[in-house]
Order: C-alpha cells, then sequence, then structure tokens
C-alpha cells in the first residue's frame, strides 16, 4: 500500500476533533483529506446494505426532492407482482421499499447551527430518556393498551398516545418542540418532508451521534475504525406513496447513469456530447484495510 492509499484509512477520533495540519510539500490538501474520509464512510454504508439487506439497486448521490438536495446512499426493494395485461411478463417488478441514508463526518453537519444545537440535543436526549420510563411505567399501570397478540412483549405494540398518563402527554409535547426548533431547516427534516423513503438512516463515526439525539423515526448507523457497522437505532417504517418510491427509484436509476459512464470511459461535455476517455482500470485484489492506516 502506497502512501497516499494509507492517507484514506484516517483514524474516526480525529475527524471531530483534530486541528487540521499546516500542508506540507508531501501532504495533500485538506479537502482532499475530508473527501476521502467521506468516501471511506460512503464504502462501508454501501457494504453493510448491500450484503444484510441486499436491495434491489442502489445508488449514491441520489436526487431527492431538488437537484441540491442529494442523499448520500438511495436503494430499493422490489417484490414481483402479477402482470393484470395480456401482453408482456407474467410477473411485473413493483419497488416495495425505500431507504436513504446520509452520512455525516461530524456533529457540526448535523445541526448547522451549532450553538443552538448545544443547547436543544442534550434537553432532546433526556426528554426521549424520560418518555422510554414512562412508557415503561405505563406497559405496567395500563396493560390494556396493548394491541395485537404478539407473544413477546419486545414485538408488542402500544396505543400510549390514549394513556391516562399526563406526564407522559407533557414529555411528548415538549419533545416535539423541541426536535422542531433542533431540525428545522436541517438536511434531516428537509429529505423527510420530501416523503420518498420508507427509511431514513444517519451514518456517523461510531459514538459521534447517540440514538436518542436523532429525530423521530430515523435510524442510526456507527461507522468503527475497521469498517465494521452497527446499527445503533432501528429505524421506523414510513409507509410511502406508491408515486413516490416510483420516483426515487427513477432518480437512483439516473443517478446510476454517471457511474455508468464512467465505467464505460465517457465523458460528458458541456455542449451535451460524449467524448471518449481512457476507462478506469479495474481493481481486481482484495485489500484489507482499517481506517487506523493497517
Amino acid at each position: 500500500m502506497d502512501a497516499s492509499d494509507k492517507q484514506l484509512w484516517l483514524n474516526w477520533d480525529s475527524v471531530a476533533t483534530a486541528t487540521p495540519k499546516p500542508a506540507t510539500g508531501n501532504d495533500r490538501p485538506e479537502p482532499d483529506n475530508e473527501w476521502r474520509r467521506r468516501q471511506a464512510l460512503r464504502r462501508a454504508v454501501l457494504r453493510w446494505l448491500l450484503t444484510t439487506e441486499n436491495p434491489t439497486g442502489v445508488a449514491t448521490d441520489t436526487i431527492t426532492r431538488l437537484s441540491k438536495l442529494r442523499a448520500d446512499i438511495a436503494a430499493f426493494w422490489s417484490r414481483p407482482m402479477r402482470n393484470p395485461h395480456a401482453e408482456g411478463p407474467g410477473q411485473l417488478w413493483q419497488p416495495a421499499r425505500t431507504a436513504i441514508v446520509q452520512c455525516f463526518l461530524s456533529r457540526q453537519e448535523c445541526w448547522p447551527d451549532w450553538s443552538r444545537s448545544a443547547e436543544l440535543a442534550p434537553r432532546l436526549r433526556d426528554l426521549k430518556l424520560r418518555q422510554q420510563q414512562l412508557e415503561a411505567t405505563i406497559r405496567e399501570s395500563e396493560p390494556e393498551l396493548r394491541d395485537g397478540d404478539a407473544l413477546f412483549d419486545e414485538y408488542a405494540e402500544w396505543r400510549y398516545d390514549d394513556t391516562a398518563n399526563r406526564d407522559y402527554h407533557h414529555v411528548r409535547r415538549d419533545l416535539e418542540k423541541t426536535e422542531q426548533a433542533l431540525y428545522r431547516g436541517t438536511q434531516f427534516e428537509r429529505i423527510r418532508q420530501a416523503a420518498l423513503a420508507d427509511q431514513l438512516y444517519l451514518a456517523v463515526p461510531t459514538g459521534l451521534i447517540q440514538p436518542e439525539e436523532l429525530a423521530n423515526g430515523w435510524g442510526l448507523l456507527w461507522v468503527a475504525d475497521d469498517l465494521t457497522v452497527t446499527v445503533a437505532a432501528v429505524p421506523e417504517i414510513r409507509e410511502c406513496h406508491p408515486e413516490n418510491r416510483l420516483h426515487l427509484v427513477q432518480n437512483i436509476a439516473a443517478a446510476g447513469t454517471s457511474a455508468v459512464l464512467f465505467a464505460m470511459g465517457l465523458r460528458a461535455q458541456t455542449d451535451g456530447t460524449l467524448q471518449f476517455v481512457q476507462p478506469p482500470r479495474g481493481h481486481r485484489r482484495p485489500q484489507a484495510l482499517t481506517l487506523a492506516g493497517g
């Protein structure tokens, strides 16, 4: 492994706290180092997504609602359905689930108004912990609020909104107000409002963000130094409209076009034409790498 390759796998601990070193003749510019770290994070998440979730299709830098609002990673899952028409194949693939993953290196990326978030994030965490405590009390004192006949408690659903516990309703209102104040205008909120994904994830270096600091419904992926991924918080399933799913699926296909052009040695010109260039060399040898530079 040469020196430039080793720089790609930097320890995550330095991402949020380290002061950039002055550039020397042998150092790459700081933006390039940040790009390399971000690519390492995306590669780790992509490997986890493809090996554990097995999506039908996936792409990076996928447009969501606006061209400036892109998903770092977007994926979809399809299921077969009977073709209602006499022509064509007997079964058609229909998008059944979509997911978006945003990959951040620092807490500042999550909350642009850093001074405001330093006050609100701990409050949000405390409120969510209090909510969990009150929900445990409700399960003990109001068993009639349990829905369904799930054999195990962890799979049971509860109608917490119907509780007579006043403290719970107060905490819920405070939690919603705090979330709105903390996430208003952030990428979290704008991507959620796009309503294109059944599941939303945030991927960060391990421990950078705690599950209690997330907006409701988001999942959390922790990426360790060895590029392994841990699901720190499971996302809630938000049922999207079929048309919204299809919109994201088509955007995933469009985002994949740039990867195809790159792989085939074609470069788009400003006038709309395509120029033949040297295709990239294939990477055939596996690499045993870590974020610490092993």
